[in-house]
């Protein structure tokens, strides 16, 4: 009974295996797919899809103007306050909260994009505001993110320095204890 119940078994796991490995077939064979019909998509180059974006944009708007000098402003702070951990952890939560607000900030400026802007730059996709919002936010979210790290190790070398130290000093009292009371027997 129990030799049959593990060949039942065995074979269901086998089973369940080839059709996992159907489904990874076929879920490869998609993707490939996919990517293929998004490079038939695309319009030519990197450099061109980049030269091509810049040029669309009206770059004397006073609201994307306004957009550079925020970032400027972010970055100023970031590195200004490189030194202070607490205002960077601050700093960090607001940016990706900004970041996570992407989306619905693309949605309410596509909405309302005659109020300020000459041209339609809000599309469903979000990728104006990705790039010209999330992805500066974003280094800069990694910029501290990297000077947490900096602060960490550095933080950490001092620790086990002063550790080492600490060993080195108890080593040496308990060698002149042993020494001094080892002399008198």
């Amino acid at each position: 009974l129990v030799v049959a119940l593990a060949d039942a078994l065995a074979d269901a796991l086998a089973s369940l295996l080839r059709k996992m490995g159907d489904a990874a077939a076929n879920l490869e064979a998609a993707m490939l797919n996919s990517l293929r019909s998004m490079r038939q998509n695309a319009t030519g180059s990197f450099v061109d899809d980049v030269m091509g974006f810049y040029h669309a944009i009206d770059w004397s708007e006073r609201w994307l103007l306004a957009l550079l000098c925020f970032h400027l402003c972010v970055w100023l702070v970031v590195v200004g306050t490189r030194r202070h951990n607490t205002v960077q952890m601050v700093l960090l939560v607001a940016l990706l909260a900004v970041v996570r607000s992407a989306e619905w900030i693309n949605g309410v400026a596509g909405r309302h994009w005659e109020l300020f802007a000459s041209q339609q730059y809000f599309d469903k996709h979000g990728v104006f505001v990705s790039v010209m919002l999330s992805v500066n936010l974003l280094l800069a979210a990694f910029f501290i993110l990297g000077n947490a790290l900096r602060a960490s190790v550095a933080m950490l070398i001092e620790v086990k320095k002063k550790e080492f130290k600490h060993e080195a000093k108890r080593k040496a009292k308990a060698a002149a204890g042993g020494a001094a009371g080892g002399g008198g027997g």
